[in-house]
């Protein structure tokens, strides 16, 4: 499906996907993946669009852990999980990936090459997003452009904003919790420019 590096990859089969990955699938990617779950069954005008979350590393079968899964019921969201180890089916099924650090985004791309066009951190594709605006344009369900499409011209357009390890999202693993507060707050002031891209609905991959 994606063979040829330099060519624009085939769009993933099913509906769009959010695929939110860290090291070890039990502090960020699945708050994340849970926080954004609970904002779009909020808006309630995106039905077909999926969240999901792996690790590179993952404690396979744990649960979130216990300060996020906390905060993520405290917020509305649903804090029940079981943590996965990313493989390329579940990289192959996602419209686009966002990493929590740029090592995370370094370390996905060796592994699975296929997913070089589709995977940001999170905070530079929000860069990307909010400083290249008529290069990114949103979903449209009438001209059939989708949350795939967006990710490409993303990509297309990265160049023009520098990566930096700034974009980082700490690792709040083992510590306070307001370090888990503060990885929360990042994550829900990252989601409302990637939701304005999203459009109306999101029918597409």
């Amino acid at each position: 499906m994606f063979g040829n590096p330099f060519a624009r990859p085939q769009a993933p089969e099913g509906p769009p996907l959010v695929l939110f990955v860290c090291t070890g699938n039990i502090c960020r990617s699945p708050l994340a993946e849970k926080l954004v779950a609970n904002r779009l069954d909020e808006a309630g005008s995106l039905p077909e669009l999926l969240t999901s979350s792996a690790g590179l590393h993952a404690v396979v079968g744990s649960p979130m852990d216990t300060i996020p899964a906390l905060i993520a019921q405290r917020h509305g969201a649903d804090p029940a999980h079981v943590a996965r180890q990313i493989d390329s089916s579940i990289a192959d099924s996602a419209s686009i990936i966002l990493t929590m650090t740029v090592a995370q985004l370094n370390e996905l791309v060796v592994e699975y090459p296929s997913t070089m066009k589709r995977a940001f951190t999170f905070a530079e594709f929000v860069e990307i997003l909010e400083q290249l605006p008529d290069s990114v344009p949103p979903v449209n369900e009438e001209s059939g452009r989708s949350l795939f499409d967006v990710a490409i011209d993303a990509f297309n357009n990265r160049s023009l904003i520098p990566r930096d390890s700034k974009r980082d999202i700490d690792d709040p693993y083992r510590r306070s919790v307001e370090k888990h507060e503060r990885v929360l707050s990042v994550t829900a002031g990252l989601w409302p420019p990637v939701s304005a891209r999203l459009g109306a609905s999101s029918s597409g991959k």
